[in-house]
């Protein structure tokens, strides 16, 4: 599925990240950690002199697009390969759910500066201004996908509120969101990479989206051909590294 993150899946506020270089105690160099394929790592690489980005999927990797300040590596969260005490800050862009833990936590330490930031940013559900379009999605990300949502999903919906942060922490910035002017295609696009979509196709279910799809054009404007504004409540949580 690495192909389709990088085609489908949508990127942050610029605006998140510019307040994160200056909630670091210097824009000098940050780790992107679970880069995956290099989404943040761009935002961050017009924020801080260098990126060093980790993913421990090779997949990932070789779909990131390269930049002169990013340098990526294979490596698993909890081993990144970064000399200690070398990063001013750290990211963590819907990743979190996956390795978060006290193994993560002393890696996390291990490689901060003093005055290091860190964060942890994604998204919750998306909306659209059309009640039976948002019904539609509604049922199929809390009904029709239900058996196939890993436990980490959880996590995800809550905001990452039940995680352990690492350090001091502080209020997150409010008010920003992720908006596209997205066709129903485009849309499909998105769902496809969805980790439930992607374990009900493994576990037999060989069209997954195929009546969502039909539903939605029912109510679409033009059957589907018309971009509508999708858009994504931002969130995450952030602090200083203790």
């Amino acid at each position: 599925m690495a192909a389709e993150y990088a085609a489908f899946r949508p990127t942050y506020p610029p605006a998140f990240f510019a307040a994160f270089a200056r909630h670091c105690a210097a824009p000098n160099v940050v780790w992107d950690c679970g880069c995956g394929n290099g989404q943040a790592a761009l935002d961050l690489a017009a924020q801080f002199a260098r990126v060093e980005a980790s993913d421990a999927s090779a997949a990932q990797l070789a779909q990131a697009v390269r930049h002169p300040r990013i340098r990526y590596r294979q490596a698993p969260a909890h081993a990144s390969g970064l000399a200690g005490a070398s990063v001013d800050g750290v990211l963590v862009a819907a990743a979190i759910h996956w390795f978060a833990g006290a193994d993560f936590s002393a890696e996390v330490r291990r490689v901060a500066r003093p005055g290091a930031a860190m964060a942890w940013i994604g998204y919750l559900p998306l909306q659209l201004d059309c009640a039976p379009l948002q019904a539609l999605l509604d049922r199929f990300y809390n009904e029709d996908l239900a058996p196939w949502w890993p436990p980490q999903r959880q996590l995800v919906d809550r905001a990452y509120a039940d995680l352990e942060f690492p350090g001091r922490e502080c209020p997150f910035p409010r008010g920003l969101w992720i908006e596209r002017q997205w066709d129903l295609a485009r849309l499909l696009g998105y769902l496809g990479t969805w980790s439930a979509v992607q374990a009900a196709r493994e576990q037999g279910v060989e069209q997954p989206l195929a009546e969502l799809g039909r539903e939605l054009a029912g109510h679409w404007p033009e059957q589907g051909a018309t971009p509508l504004l999708l858009r994504w409540p931002f969130m995450g949580r952030w602090g200083r590294i203790g």
